[in-house]
């Protein structure tokens, strides 16, 4: 979630593409310099992309990709592109904010002990206080700035939580506010609230999309769709899982909380980024073991898809930043499927979760036990093959059904 030093790499995008209706739609983040061909597949295939082109991005300075937005967004005027920003890091403002503040050290984070808060998981690079009237105005005119000046269609704001979890995380010491006192999460739940509006106001109606929902339980229980009230729609990290690796499935309760949360943000109107974080498959294990399970998060995904719900697959690599790389992508062939528009939301019968589709179905089997359903007419799989009733759909997985015209 970092601006620097995210320490993933980008293997797949998987989301309803605007430049591809009869497939699932697909997103994806760039932060490096990239061929004009590899931008003109982007904008072929996936529907949204936000960009990390700032003077601090990687240590590098790619600022002048910024230039290239207006001619992007040609190539595929459907194609959203999005600004990245974050609600509490500097690093990819032209803020100097490395380890100690170097300007305006009152919009820095402290702890108990009065010493400087330092990200945990990305290299020590400091936190700063959203409730600070000074960097709120700050993040708010550097991101319209970048919407105003090159052409983007709204801002990707990373790190926005409902709780001090992530900024205690790890830590001896809890974070305090500019008062001294400990931080509560109702003080910084308010204080991102606060932060998001300031950001609404200076960029109007361009898309404002958030991340750090903690999957689906942390969105019902943390209350984070109230930031909704705000922002256009959010991403959706570790979705069905957290670096998922054959079989590695979690619990029905967890998996059902982040269908729920899609189901919800579909109800609202509201976007959602899911990011399906699983493990890069090595050379010796099964490849149908990894189709299976992305086709258990897709036809998950699936269930619960809105109209501007949008899904992308990730493998974790430790010391490489995630980046768009063609030559890596996971997309797999049922990415190029979508059984029309959904006639109903998702349920569940015979044991199974559902959702019924112009031209299919989808099924999804989160439990460890197997389940038999009946089906009424011709199916296909996406791969084409003839389906015969009753289906056996096994334990933790998914299926994808077409209608079998022939």
């Amino acid at each position: 979630m970092n601006p620097l030093s995210w320490t993933t790499m980008l293997l797949a995008v998987v989301v309803a593409g605007p430049a591809s209706a009869d497939g699932i739609p697909l997103w994806t983040n760039v932060r490096t310099a990239i061929p004009d061909a590899d931008w003109r597949h982007l904008a072929a295939r996936y529907s949204l992309a936000f960009t990390l082109f700032s003077p601090r991005a990687g240590g590098k300075d790619l600022s002048a990709e910024n230039e290239r937005v207006k001619w992007i967004k040609s190539l595929n005027p459907r194609l959203k592109v999005l600004v990245y920003g974050s609600a509490i890091n500097a690093a990819n403002f032209r803020l100097p904010a490395w380890r100690r503040p170097q300007e305006h050290p009152e919009w820095f984070l402290k702890d108990e002990a009065g010493e400087w808060v330092a990200d945990w998981e990305y290299g020590g690079a400091l936190h700063l206080d959203p409730a600070s009237k000074g960097w709120q105005q700050y993040v708010a005119n550097a991101l319209k700035d970048y919407i105003d000046r090159y052409g983007y269609d709204g801002v990707f704001l990373d790190l926005v939580t409902a709780t001090t979890h992530y900024v205690n995380f790890k830590k001896p010491k809890r974070t305090v506010n500019a008062n001294g006192a400990v931080y509560t999460d109702s003080g910084w739940k308010d204080a991102n609230l606060e932060l998001l509006r300031t950001v609404r106001s200076a960029i109007g109606g361009k898309l404002l999309i958030i991340n750090g929902c903690r999957r689906g339980t942390g969105y019902f229980q943390d209350g984070y769709g109230d930031f909704l009230d705000v922002a256009d729609g959010m991403s959706n990290e570790g979705f069905t899982g957290w670096a998922q690796k054959p079989p590695g499935f979690g619990s029905e309760a967890d998996w059902k909380a982040d269908v729920e949360a899609l189901a919800d943000c579909a109800k609202r109107g509201k976007a959602v980024l899911a990011v399906a974080n699983v493990k890069k498959r090595e050379s010796t294990e099964p490849a149908e073991q990894h189709e299976a399970l992305y086709r258990y998060i897709t036809a998950s995904f699936l269930l619960g898809m809105g109209q501007r719900h949008y899904l992308m697959f990730y493998a974790k690599v430790p010391g490489q930043p995630e980046d768009y790389r063609p030559g890596e992508e996971v997309l797999p062939a049922l990415c190029n499927v979508l059984p029309g528009k959904p006639t109903g939301a998702y349920y569940q019968a015979d044991g199974v979760y559902q959702r019924d589709f112009e031209q299919g179905k989808v099924l999804v089997n989160p439990t460890g036990r197997a389940a038999t359903i009946a089906l009424e007419g011709a199916w296909q799989t996406d791969k084409g093959e003839p389906v015969r009733s009753p289906l056996q759909v096994t334990e933790h997985s998914g299926v994808i059904l077409l209608r079998d015209t022939r």
